[in-house]
């Protein structure tokens, strides 16, 4: 589906005094500004919220591949040689 992804990350900043007010402005030139759009309720109304899960990605792609070998197996227990289905004559 074509449309906007919003993602909404929360972090844990750590403890006050972790970095200096030195680094702190480094850090705040090096990212972008903060933003101050908010959205409307018609925009918050379309979202849908999902959760985010760890995949692993071997994995799935080791399952993806099983699963189409079995059904690639499967359609040619079901067809013939020319690729049409094989049905049994009648006498």
């Amino acid at each position: 589906m074509k449309g906007r992804l919003y993602i909404q990350f929360n972090v844990d900043f750590p403890d006050s005094g972790f970095i200096s007010p030195d680094q702190c402005q480094l850090l705040e030139k090096v990212l972008p500004q903060k933003g101050s759009k908010h959205m409307s309720v018609a925009e918050l109304d379309d979202c849908e919220e999902t959760t985010l899960h760890d995949v692993n990605y071997k994995e799935e792609m080791r399952r993806k591949h099983q699963h189409h070998y079995r059904e690639a197996y499967d359609e040619d227990e079901d067809e013939g040689p020319s690729g049409h289905r094989v049905q049994c004559a009648q006498q």
